[in-house]
């Protein structure tokens, strides 16, 4: 009788927990499905200290009508990822101000890179009086000392190689070089090989967050007059571009696909923690030998549960008892086998013996 309020009071604790996740699901759902406004809203980075992005605008706008922009695509394949949005986001800002844009790779990773952002480019509006592929420039430092004066590839043709032609063959011919950094070959490589060359060049950088403590000092000094180097920089940069303009950032991802996500992640964690507390089973054919409550889905009490217990020990013993029992029978009839045995070999020994007395 004093275990009955201990048993009723352990029959409602399920049903508390499990209050738990359906709250989490309404939570996360009305998490994703809020919008954020033109702004940015609440669910952006917090980015107070705007300096960075600031001098990254100062740098465009300094640009002239038209200007023709370097991008050095020398990012890394692993670190990419993060840089990404930014570097898209600077893509778009350059094209609304009619920029001509020309890419050069100095390392194997940055090639494969530009010609993936280049195919991206050109399906998204990007004509071919504004995209230039000077392609893979071999000889890592050397190749781009090389091409300080020497950047052109053989053979390439269109207006836009015209323009850089007549006005230097190399890089002095650009307005600005935009470095797309995460490899060997970054920013710090073109200050201490370009910069030096061409000190009227400038120079803005997009790096992922491990190579700002090497590459602040360049900005310090204005070899870099610009650099975005946190994702938190990176996402307020984004959120100041223009949405509707070709070669636009990503959008977020869909939130009816991230719900749908967290639904099914919080059903299959649902189903094990039912099945931990409640012992229903997580799969076909499992729970077999559980009472006719429990397998009819309500909470089992401490007797049911010594009672399945009892039963399948008693199968148990039933079963072992039987096994003996075939394996005593096996003894006895190779016991008797041999008991008949020795008796046959006994008396034909009798037998033989009065024929050795005969003779």
């Amino acid at each position: 009788m004093g275990d009955a309020p201990m048993n009723e009071r352990a029959s409602r604790f399920p049903t508390r927990a499990m209050l738990a996740p359906l709250a989490l699901v309404v939570l996360l759902g009305a998490a994703v499905l809020v919008r954020p406004g033109d702004d940015g809203g609440a669910l952006l980075l917090a980015n107070p200290d705007r300096t960075r992005v600031a001098e990254l605008h100062a740098a465009f706008a300094a640009l002239p009508e038209a200007p023709l922009v370097l991008i050095g695509m020398d990012a890394d394949l692993g670190t990419y990822p993060e840089v990404r949005v930014a570097v898209r986001a600077a893509f778009s800002d350059l094209q609304a101000r009619d920029a001509r844009l020309a890419f050069v790779s100095f390392t194997p990773e940055g090639r494969a890179i530009a010609g993936a952002e280049l195919d991206r480019l050109r399906g998204a509006g990007f004509g071919d009086d504004q995209l230039l592929d000077l392609g893979f420039i071999a000889g890592a430092e050397a190749g781009m000392v090389r091409a300080v004066t020497d950047l052109l590839p053989a053979g390439v043709a269109g207006s836009l190689a015209d323009a850089i032609r007549e006005a230097d063959a190399g890089m002095g011919a650009f307005d600005l070089a935009l470095v797309v950094g995460g490899g060997e070959l970054g920013p710090r490589t073109w200050v201490e090989q370009v910069g030096t060359r061409l000190p009227g060049l400038a120079i803005a950088a997009i790096v992922p967050t491990f190579a700002q403590p090497e590459l602040a000092p360049y900005l310090r000094t204005g070899q870099l007059v610009a650099l975005l180097a946190t994702l938190r920089d990176g996402a307020a940069y984004a959120a100041d571009v223009a949405d509707g303009a070709p070669g636009a950032p990503e959008r977020v991802p869909s939130a009816l696909a991230m719900l749908l996500g967290m639904l099914v992640a919080l059903g299959a964690l649902g189903r094990g923690v039912a099945s931990g507390l409640w012992g229903v089973p997580s799969g076909p054919g499992e729970g077999a030998g559980t009472s006719d409550r429990h397998r009819g889905g309500g909470p089992a009490t401490d007797a049911e549960r010594a009672s399945d217990m009892d039963a399948a020990t008693a199968a148990q013993i039933d079963e072992d008892i039987a096994i003996a029992a075939d394996v005593d029978e096996e003894g006895d009839g190779d016991a008797d086998a041999g008991s008949a045995g020795a008796a046959d070999s006994s008396e034909r020994a009798t037998v033989r013996e009065p024929e050795r007395d005969a003779r």
